[in-house]
C-alpha cells in the first residue's frame, strides 16, 4: 500500500497560494464581513444611543423649574442632536469633515457637537425655543455619526485608515479607548439574595432581601431593595443622588394606590391566607402608617413629600403631594409607567421576600447567566449622556451662563460635576475648547465658584477612567483589534493542550510584537511595536483565514529542536541560532512619538517662539535642518542636537538635546496646528524608530503558552545539525513539556515540518482529529511519505565535537511570537547616583537612575551565605554611612554640639564637641551609623521621644 495514500485522500486544508496571487494586497470592493462583525455590537449600540436612545432620554428628563421675582420659570429640553465631527465655523479649509486619522496624528479628540432645543416658559406660557450648544461628545469610529461610516476600503485608505478598519472605539486626545461590555444584574427582575453585610444597615435588619435593577427604555437605571426585618416588617431602600434612603414598605404601598388597608392586606397575603405570621406582619406594617396619622393616600403623599422635598430640590410651589409623586417617578420601580403596576410589583417582591426568609424558596444565584445581562457601550454612553444634559438637576453649587437671546434677567443653569463621577446624573460628558462657565455668586453657599473648562472636566469622566468605575477599562493600542474577542481561536490544536496554557496564550497573544497596522506614517502613538520579518504560519486554525490575519501577522516560522544543550536552556530559557538572528530572525522596532509644543515654553499671550536655527550656531553641528528640526532618517545618539527654536523678539537661540541613552532613527515629523487651522509653526510631533533586535533577556512564546527567555545567541558552527546539514533556529528544553502537557505544540511541530516538505499549510482547528483519526498518524504518514521519520525525530550531530548524538531529537517547525517584554525596557543597574535630600539614601525609580531596593529577602539570602561583611558594605558603607558624635554618659545623639569658633586673634584652633546635657566634652565619642537613623532620632525628638544609645 502506498504509505502516502491515507493523507492524500483526506480533505485538503488551507493553502498559501493567496500570498503569491497578483491580486493579493489590492483593496476589496467591500470590507470583510467577518471582521466588521467583531465590533458590530459596539457600533450598533452607539448608533442606537445617539439616535433613538437620545430622543427617549430627552423626553424622560423632567423640566427644570424655579421661581424668579414671583414668576415661575421652567426650562424643558425638547430635542437634542449630535452632529458628525467637523471643523469649527470660520475655519479656512477645503474639507470641513474631520477624520479619525487627523485626531490620532494631532492627538486631539474625535468629537461632535451636542445641540439642544430648549423651551423656556414663564408661568406655564411658552416664551420661545432656544437652540443651545451644550458642548462636544466623543464619536465612536465607524458609527453612523463617524465620517468613515459605510466607506469602502479604497476610500478608507485615502483617509489614512486601515482597509479593514472595524471601529467600535473612541479617540480621546489621540489615544484609542474601548468601552468593554459589562455584566450587569438582570433588569426588572426581583432577585432573592442573602447578604450577611445587610445586618449592619441598622438594628433589626437581617441578611434576607430582594434586589431589583430597574431600567427604563432609555436605559436610566436605579437599584432598589426590599429588606426583611427581625420583627417581620419590610423596609424599602433606594438611592437618589448618591444617597441611600430607607422607607417602610407600608408608606410606599399606601402612597401608590387609593386602595383600602384591607385590599392591600389581601394582596400581600395572597396564596398564604392561613399563615398567621404573615398576617400579623402585614398588619404591623399597615399599623405603622396609621400611627403617623396617615389613613388615606393623600395624607401619605403629603407626609412623604414633606419628609423628602428637602432632598428633591423641587420648586417651592410644588405641594407635598407633587413632590412625593416626583420621588416615586424617579426612584421606585422606574421601569413601570403606572403607580398601580408599581404597587403590584412591590407586593410580588414582598411575597417572594417572606418566602425566602421562611425557607420556602431558594436564594437566586447572581452569578448565573439567567440573572445577568450585558451592558453594551452604547447603553453606558447613553446613561452618562442623559445624566450629563444640563437643566436636569439643581445641585448645591450653581454655575450660571448668560444666554444673550433671552432677557438679561433670565439665566440658563448648568450643572458642575463635583467629586468623582459615578453612574448617577449630574455629570459632564461634554468637551469644549472654550470656557463655558464664569465665576458667579454661589446661590445655597455665598461664595464664588468656578468650574474649569468642560475639556478639563471631561478628562475625569468615569466612562474612560478605569480607576473610577471598575469594569470600564481602556485599551490604548490598535493592535490587535481583531484579537480582543477571538484570540483563543488562533491557538492551533488547542484541544490537545492543558487549559491554563491556552489561557496564558490568550494573554500573551495581546502582548505580541507583530505587525499591528499598515499606517505607521500616520500614527502618533506614544509607543508602537513592529516585527520587521513576520511570516504567515504554516499551521493555522480555520479562524485565522476567516479573519484574514495574514494582513497582520504576529510571528515567525522557526525550526525548533527539542534538546537539552549547553545548560543555557534551564527554567524556560531558550537558545537562538546566532546566524538566524543575523539573517533577521525576530528583528523588530519600537516607534516612539514625542509632541513638542513651544506654546508651553512661553508665557500666555506671547507668540515670539518659533522653530528654527541661528546661522552659524556651533551647537548644531549640521545635524539640524534650517527649520530647527532633525533630518528624516537621521540617526540620533545621546547628546545630539534634537531640535532648535528661536525667540523672534530677542533673537536668542535655544537648542535641545536628545536625552535617551538608546540610539534611534528619525522616522517622520508632523507639523501640528490647532482646531481652527490657524496655529503657527509652534507644535510638531517627532516619531522615532528604535531598533530592537532580539537580545539576551527578551521574551518569546509559542502559540501554546510556552514562554521563554532568550538566554544565549549561540554560534551556528557550535549548534547541533541534522544529517542534511540543517541547523535549528531555536533549542527548546524538553523539560518544558511533561508538566505543561502542551501536546498541541508537539503536533504543530510535526504538522509544520510536513507542511514545509509538501509545500502547503495545515488546518489546525481544534477537534478535527480524534482517537480513531489521530493527528500523529495523519502527520506521521506525511512525514514518512517525504522520507522522514514517522514520529518527527531525526539524528543530530554535535556542533562542537561533530559526533552523532545518541538520542533521536524531535525537530520540526513551530510558529513563534516575539513579545513586547524586552530587557531594554526593564533593566536597572546603578553604582552610585542621586540621593534623597532628607534621608540621604539612594532614590528609587528606573527613570531617574535610582537604586534597586535591597529588601528583607535579599538580606536573608546574604546572611545564609555568611556574608555579613558584604551585607554591611552594601547596606551601610555604599548607602548612607555617616559619622556621628554621641555622649557615652547620657547616650544622646542630639546633645553633642560643636563649640563656637574662637576669636580671630586666639591661637586656639581645635574646637571640641560638648554635651549640652552633661556639660562635658570628655564623654563625647564618635560612632558610624546610617544617616537615616540620625534623621529618625531627630523626628522622634520632635515628638518629645528621647532615644538613648548604649555605647560600648
Amino acid at each position: 500500500m502506498d504509505p502516502g495514500s491515507r493523507w492524500r485522500n483526506l480533505p485538503s486544508g488551507p493553502t498559501l497560494k493567496h500570498l503569491t496571487d497578483p491580486s493579493y494586497g489590492i483593496p476589496r470592493e467591500q470590507q470583510k464581513a467577518a471582521l466588521q462583525e467583531l465590533t458590530r455590537a459596539h457600533v450598533e449600540s452607539f448608533n442606537y444611543a445617539v439616535h433613538e436612545g437620545l430622543g427617549l432620554a430627552v423626553q424622560a428628563i423632567p423640566p427644570f423649574e424655579f421661581a424668579f421675582k414671583d414668576e415661575r420659570i421652567s426650562f424643558t429640553i425638547l430635542d437634542a442632536v449630535i452632529s458628525p465631527p467637523t471643523v469649527p465655523k470660520g475655519t479656512i479649509c477645503k474639507e470641513v469633515s474631520v477624520y479619525p486619522a487627523e485626531c490620532r496624528g494631532r492627538r486631539s479628540t474625535y468629537r461632535g457637537k451636542l445641540t439642544a432645543d430648549i423651551n423656556w416658559a414663564v408661568n406655564g406660557i411658552s416664551k420661545g425655543i432656544i437652540k443651545q450648544f451644550l458642548g462636544y461628545v466623543p464619536i465612536m469610529v465607524k458609527s453612523k455619526l463617524c465620517n468613515l461610516h459605510s466607506l469602502p476600503p479604497q476610500a478608507l485608505i485615502e483617509h489614512h485608515e486601515e482597509a479593514e478598519e472595524m471601529g467600535g472605539y473612541f479617540i480621546i486626545n489621540g489615544i484609542e479607548k474601548v468601552i468593554r461590555m459589562l455584566i450587569m444584574p438582570r433588569r426588572n427582575f426581583p432577585i432573592a439574595m442573602i447578604r450577611p453585610k445587610w445586618k449592619t444597615r441598622g438594628p433589626g435588619y437581617t441578611q434576607y432581601g430582594i434586589s431589583m435593577h430597574c431600567v427604563r427604555e432609555e436605559h436610566s437605571a436605579v437599584n432598589m431593595n426590599l429588606h426583611y426585618l427581625e420583627n417581620g416588617t419590610v423596609m424599602l431602600n433606594f438611592i437618589y443622588r448618591k444617597e441611600l434612603f430607607f422607607l417602610p414598605l407600608g408608606f410606599a404601598l399606601k402612597a401608590l394606590v387609593s386602595f383600602s388597608d384591607y385590599q392591600i392586606f389581601q394582596e400581600l397575603i395572597k396564596g398564604k391566607e392561613d399563615d398567621s405570621f404573615l398576617r400579623n406582619s402585614v398588619s404591623q406594617m399597615l399599623r405603622i402608617v396609621m400611627e403617623e396619622g396617615c389613613s388615606t393616600q393623600k395624607q401619605v403623599l403629603n407626609y412623604l413629600g414633606g419628609c423628602f422635598r428637602v432632598k428633591l430640590n423641587v420648586p417651592d410651589w410644588y405641594p407635598n403631594e407633587q413632590a412625593a409623586e416626583f420621588l416615586f417617578n424617579q426612584c421606585i420601580c422606574i421601569h413601570l409607567k403606572s403607580n398601580t403596576e408599581k404597587f403590584y410589583m412591590l407586593c410580588l417582591m414582598t411575597r417572594k421576600l417572606f418566602a425566602l426568609a421562611k425557607g420556602e424558596c431558594m436564594e437566586d444565584n447572581p452569578d448565573s447567566l439567567v440573572n445577568q445581562e450585558v451592558l453594551t457601550p452604547g447603553q453606558l454612553f447613553l446613561m452618562f449622556l442623559k445624566g450629563s444634559l444640563p437643566l436636569m438637576e439643581l445641585p448645591t453649587g450653581h454655575t450660571v451662563l448668560r444666554e444673550k437671546r433671552i432677557p438679561p434677567w433670565m439665566e440658563v443653569v448648568l450643572i458642575p460635576m463635583t467629586g468623582k463621577p459615578s453612574l448617577y446624573p449630574g455629570l459632564f460628558l461634554f468637551t469644549t475648547p472654550c470656557r463655558l462657565a464664569r465665576p458667579v455668586q454661589n446661590l445655597e453657599l455665598g461664595k464664588e465658584e468656578l468650574i474649569g473648562t468642560m475639556e478639563q472636566i471631561f478628562m475625569n469622566v468615569a466612562i474612560f477612567e478605569d480607576e473610577v468605575f471598575a469594569g470600564v477599562t481602556t485599551h490604548q493600542e490598535l493592535f490587535p483589534h481583531s484579537l480582543l474577542s477571538v484570540i483563543a481561536n488562533f491557538i492551533p490544536f488547542s484541544d490537545h493542550n492543558q487549559s491554563p496554557r491556552n489561557m496564558y496564550q490568550c494573554q500573551m497573544g495581546k502582548q505580541t510584537m507583530g505587525f499591528p497596522l499598515l499606517t505607521y506614517q500616520d500614527r502618533s502613538d506614544n509607543k508602537l511595536y513592529r516585527l520587521q520579518t513576520p511570516q504567515s504560519p504554516l499551521v493555522r486554525p480555520s479562524m485565522y483565514d476567516y479573519y484574514d490575519m495574514d494582513n497582520y501577522p504576529i510571528g515567525t516560522n522557526a525550526i525548533v529542536a527539542v534538546i537539552s544543550y549547553t545548560g543555557y536552556d534551564m527554567e524556560d530559557a531558550m537558545i537562538v541560532n546566532k546566524a538566524s538572528w543575523e539573517r533577521g530572525f525576530a528583528h523588530g522596532s519600537v516607534y516612539k512619538s514625542e509632541f513638542i509644543d513651544l506654546s508651553e515654553k512661553i508665557k500666555q499671550g506671547d507668540s515670539s517662539l518659533v522653530f528654527g536655527i541661528k546661522p552659524g550656531d556651533p551647537r548644531i553641528l549640521q545635524k539640524l535642518d534650517d527649520d530647527g528640526l532633525p533630518f528624516i532618517g537621521a540617526k540620533l545618539q545621546y547628546g545630539d542636537p534634537y531640535y532648535s527654536y528661536l525667540n523672534l523678539n530677542t533673537g536668542e537661540s535655544f537648542v535641545m538635546y536628545y536625552k535617551s541613552k538608546e540610539n534611534c532613527v528619525v522616522d517622520n515629523i508632523k507639523v501640528c496646528s490647532n482646531d481652527t487651522g490657524s496655529g503657527k509653526f509652534k507644535c510638531v510631533c517627532i516619531t522615532m524608530r528604535v531598533p530592537r533586535n532580539p537580545t539576551i533577556g527578551d521574551k518569546f512564546a509559542s502559540r501554546h503558552g510556552q514562554k521563554g527567555i532568550l538566554s544565549r545567541l549561540w554560534p551556528a558552527e557550535d549548534m547541533p545539525f541534522t544529517e542534511s546539514g540543517m541547523v535549528p533556529d531555536i533549542l527548546f528544553n524538553p523539560h518544558g513539556f511533561p508538566s505543561r502537557m502542551t501536546i498541541g505544540m508537539l503536533i504543530e511541530s510535526m504538522a509544520g515540518k510536513s507542511a514545509a516538505l509538501h509545500g502547503l499549510c495545515h488546518d489546525a482547528t481544534p477537534f478535527i482529529f480524534s482517537e480513531e483519526n489521530s493527528a500523529l498518524e495523519y502527520f506521521g504518514e506525511m512525514l514518512k511519505a517525504a522520507g522522514y521519520n514517522f514520529y518527527g525525530t531525526e539524528r543530530l550531530y554535535s556542533g562542537i565535537s561533530g559526533l552523532e548524538l545518541e538520542a533521536d531529537i524531535f525537530i520540526g517547525v513551530v510558529y513563534y511570537q516575539r513579545l513586547r517584554h524586552m530587557v531594554s525596557d526593564k533593566f536597572q543597574v546603578r553604582t552610585t547616583g542621586a540621593r534623597d535630600r532628607v534621608t540621604n539614601q539612594p532614590i528609587g525609580g528606573r527613570n531617574v537612575q535610582g537604586g534597586i531596593r535591597f529588601g528583607e529577602m535579599e538580606r536573608d539570602a546574604l546572611l545564609a551565605h555568611g556574608t555579613s561583611f558584604l551585607l554591611h558594605d552594601r547596606l551601610f558603607n555604599c548607602s548612607d554611612r555617616s559619622v556621628a558624635h554621641v555622649c557615652v554618659k547620657c547616650g544622646s545623639l542630639l546633645s553633642p554640639l560643636l563649640e563656637k569658633p574662637p576669636p580671630s586673634w586666639s591661637a586656639m584652633r581645635n574646637r571640641k564637641y560638648n554635651c549640652t546635657l552633661c556639660n562635658r566634652s570628655d564623654t563625647i565619642d564618635t560612632v558610624s551609623v546610617p544617616y537615616v537613623f540620625r534623621y529618625f532620632v531627630a523626628e522622634l525628638a520632635a515628638m518629645n521621644i528621647k532615644v538613648k544609645l548604649d555605647v560600648v
